[in-house]
């Protein structure tokens, strides 16, 4: 069910999942203040409000709770942060090999240049468009099995060849790792009982409101900018959640720039 939530909101602008966000919360706290509060100040409050007990109350349970959304929006950041990083060493990487293909002789040298050009159209074509549906297709992989055969069937005659060689091996092997850690991100996400403790957690926030005893224009203000911010907060956890496939979704900004700068001008 909450992986047919979210492919299903995926599909949505982003301006529009965050109105859907905000609009779910506003409109369970103002329901709430409408059908559930009248009963919850008979059994609370009685003739006099004691909204002291109430307060102290939510201000505990809010503690416990903002450290809690406080660090999830941290390591949702924390992990989209380090995608971004981990592109630019697969694009740099991938830049420096094409850059460094000129000390082979040809025809090896056209033939390598050609299939890194090849691979990164395809990461950038083929790669970002299925990780943004959560899958990760086989063609990168087979691509770089073909430049790392092409590279292993060269045999070096000189030492320069031969440092040459080993450079392009180890920068091979760099741009292996990155493209293993980007892949890993595409199913990473937050696990889903998690994501069920954080909705407890925000419906229990929105108790507290209907607790309160004040006057309505107040309580539906009040419990408006509470459940506004609420929806924005775990709306910024869910789009970072997913750096791949979210509505922040990572692009491959670096690899484009490194095609177009790099390599366009061989075609």
């Amino acid at each position: 069910m909450f992986d047919w939530f979210v492919s299903s909101l995926d599909k949505v602008p982003i301006w529009q999942q965050i109105f859907l966000f905000c609009t779910f919360f506003i409109g369970i706290t103002w329901l709430g203040i409408l059908l559930i509060h009248p009963f919850l100040r008979r059994i609370l409050h009685g003739d006099e409000p004691s909204n002291e007990v109430v307060i102290h109350s939510a201000g505990t349970f809010g503690l416990f709770y903002a450290v809690l959304l406080g660090l999830l929006t941290i390591a949702t950041f924390q992990t989209t942060k380090d995608l971004v990083d981990t592109i630019g060493r697969e694009a740099s990487s991938l830049s420096t090999l094409y850059r460094s293909a000129d000390g082979y002789p040809d025809p090896l040298r056209s033939e390598l240049k050609s299939e890194l050009r090849d691979y990164t159209r395809y990461v950038i074509d083929k790669d970002w468009p299925a990780h943004r549906r959560g899958l990760v297709p086989m063609g990168g992989e087979h691509r770089l099995q073909v430049i790392r055969h092409t590279l292993l069937s060269f045999e070096p005659t000189t030492k320069t060849n031969e440092l040459l060689h080993n450079e392009m091996l180890r920068y091979l092997d760099a741009m292996t790792v990155s493209r293993e850690q980007r892949l890993s991100t595409v199913t990473a996400h937050i696990p889903g009982v998690l994501w069920y403790i954080v909705g407890i957690g925000a419906l229990i926030t929105i108790a507290f409101v209907w607790m309160l005893h004040m006057e309505l224009k107040s309580q539906i203000l009040l419990g408006g900018i509470t459940a506004f911010f609420l929806g924005t907060l775990i709306f910024l956890i869910f789009s970072m959640d997913r750096p791949l496939q979210g509505a922040v979704s990572v692009p491959p900004d670096s690899l484009n720039s490194i095609y177009d700068l790099v390599m366009k001008w061989d075609e």
